[in-house]
């Protein structure tokens, strides 16, 4: 057999480039930075090749950097499941990061029907608001509004229509034939109301000369307030489906319109030795999409 890099090197450099820090692969390996970086140096003069290159405190991948990590990379992955399974962790493990809105609304009130379905799978759930908040490199799997990171596949899951939900006491006072009557009463908004301009103009209304729009930085917060507050939100069937369904809020779908950056994406690993578990998660999902779209009666297509 050829002679291998030595494994310590490779170690810190498949830490470093999948954090793009050497302060946090350092953190990550319970070693000093400098040692980090030390032993990401042993590689590259072992390789002949730069593999980092540092500007300050940013780091990136040089051509040969990213041709070598995705193959490290990949390795270090198939070994920590080998392990696992020798170890008597016969469970595999998917990292999943969903959008904050979408986690809390959608996924974690049906995520134990995949544990039961699937008892070999540990699905592992983190939230984010901001893709550039976290490293996709450490997660299987994404479901948000973002855009696609490299090395990922793509599936829009739904088409969904956005409407206006309020609370039953509210709705008892609003002209369901009037979109107009919905801009007497607090509209809240997280998109600093330009999802409200928005809805205006698909519905040809004009604003008022005063409106009381309140801002928050989730739509989860805004259907939470319509539901419990004297305002109004916009939102969908798969973010409210189940609050409509008990009764908390009150759709106004003769009033719905097209938000074009208010849809859902699934993104998921091109390549992964835990392939077979991340397509049992994606069959899992659009079945309960498709279940959801029923429940609703809505348009929304996977």
């Amino acid at each position: 057999m050829d002679k291998l890099p030595p494994l310590k090197a490779m170690q810190a450099f498949e830490a470093t480039a999948r954090h793009l820090s050497f302060s946090r692969a350092a953190d990550e390996l319970c070693v000093t930075q400098s040692a980090v970086s030390h032993q990401v140096r042993v590689l590259e003069d072992f390789l002949g090749k730069a593999l980092l290159t540092r500007r300050g405190r940013t780091v990136t991948l040089t051509q040969d950097g990213d041709t070598f990590y995705s193959v490290v990379g990949d390795c270090f992955r198939r070994m920590g499941s080998v392990t696992d399974h020798l170890t008597g962790k016969a469970r595999t493990t998917l990292k999943i990061m969903v959008q904050t809105t979408i986690a809390a609304e959608w996924v974690m009130p049906r995520l134990h029907r995949f544990s039961e379905q699937h008892g070999n799978i540990d699905a592992r759930l983190d939230t984010f608001l901001m893709a550039k908040s976290f490293d996709a490199a450490d997660y299987d799997i994404l479901i948000g509004a973002w855009p696609a990171p490299e090395g990922f596949v793509s599936q829009r899951i739904r088409n969904d229509r956005w409407f206006p939900v309020c609370s039953p006491k509210v709705y008892a006072r609003l002209d369901a034939h009037d979109p107009a009557s919905l801009l007497a009463h607090p509209l809240y908004s997280s998109e600093e109301g330009s999802d409200w301009t928005l809805w205006m103009q698909q519905q040809g209304v004009r604003p008022p000369a005063t409106m009381d729009v309140r801002h928050f930085n989730l739509a989860l917060l805004t259907l939470r307030a319509a539901a419990w507050g004297q305002g109004i939100a916009l939102s969908h069937d798969l973010v409210a489906g189940s609050m409509i369904e008990a009764g908390m809020v009150i759709p106004l779908r003769q009033f719905s319109y097209s938000l074009p950056w208010g849809q859902y994406y699934l993104h998921h690993r091109s390549s992964s030795h835990n392939a077979g578990e991340i397509a049992c998660f994606l069959d899992w999902v659009l079945a309960e999409l498709d279940a959801t779209k029923q429940a609703t009666g809505s348009g929304g297509a996977a």
